[in-house]
């Protein structure tokens, strides 16, 4: 916690201690999550008539602050229209993402793409945003640690409840099965009790 002007601990939201997901919406040109979504709440969900989602347009729209190409952002867009068709194959309704379940789909895309096919750039370039970061604090502001290449086999979501993060989850599974090009002995998943693992295995094969 930073210190407050009367000497006492001064609480830090978690939003601003998150590093990676700020510089996930740095990509975008965004300082914060609020209005990251406040903006992506503009667009229509779903996907038009061409297949490409309305949340890429509004993010293509904001020109030269995307820091990523229109190419990458339609490669993801697919990956993710093809990964949200393949739930859907057998359901009698359709799934269609919320802007928000939409944006952490995509983050992870970007996310996944870096670690498994360009990990030493996203350590740089992760270690470059927080040096950045850090000398734009204030006094007393507290500063984030660089990220080490074990830092990066961690990753977890902030979602509200309600948000949809059982459906995230089992999009993320087909995610990492897409870019992981390592063979696996196994993929655990760990819930609470027996009810949750029959919803998960119902899901994962719906």
């Amino acid at each position: 916690m930073a210190p407050a002007r009367n000497g006492s601990p001064e609480y830090v939201k978690l939003e601003r201690r998150l590093a990676l997901l700020a510089w996930l919406n740095g990509l975008f040109g965004f300082d914060n999550n609020r209005d990251l979504l406040a903006d992506m709440r503009e667009a229509g969900e779903g996907f038009d008539a061409s297949g490409r989602s309305f949340i890429y347009h509004r993010l293509i729209a904001g020109g030269d602050k995307v820091q990523l190409s229109p190419v990458q952002l339609a490669h993801y867009d697919d990956n993710i229209r093809e990964h949200l068709a393949a739930m859907n194959a057998r359901r009698p309704e359709p799934i269609t993402l919320r802007y928000f379940q939409y944006l952490a789909v995509l983050y992870t895309e970007i996310f996944l793409d870096a670690y498994l096919n360009r990990r030493g750039r996203l350590l740089q370039s992760l270690n470059v945003f927080v040096n950045e970061r850090n000398a734009s604090k204030g006094p007393g502001d507290p500063s984030d640690a660089n990220f080490t290449e074990s830092d990066l086999k961690k990753l977890a979501f902030w979602m509200a409840t309600g948000s949809g993060k059982t459906l995230i989850m089992h999009i993320n599974y087909r995610q990492f099965l897409h870019y992981n090009n390592q063979p696996l002995d196994n993929i655990l998943l760990i819930t609470p009790d027996e009810g949750l693992s029959e919803q998960h295995i119902e899901e994962m094969t719906a």
